[in-house]
């Protein structure tokens, strides 16, 4: 996504655009980059790990957010 993409997209009304950014770290594992990167809390850590070269090679690190949706059993919050 362009800063142009990003600007039409906000002008329609959308107040979370999910960013991304493909890192080459040959260095870091994902978890030590989630380490230094997340400094707050509700952040996360998927990997997939099931799949081999398909799926298994992806891991998502997901910031702290200004909204949490909690669910439990049928009960759904959000904060």
């Amino acid at each position: 996504m362009n800063e142009q993409e990003f600007a039409a997209l906000a002008a329609r009304g959308y107040n979370r655009i999910p960013l991304t950014r493909e890192v080459l770290a040959d260095l870091d594992t994902p978890l030590s980059t989630y380490l230094k990167l997340a400094n707050g809390p509700y952040s996360y850590l998927f990997e997939s790990v099931h799949g081999g070269e398909k799926w298994g090679r992806y891991s998502i690190i997901g910031l702290p957010c200004r909204t949490v949706i909690r669910i439990r059993d049928r009960e759904v919050q959000v904060r």
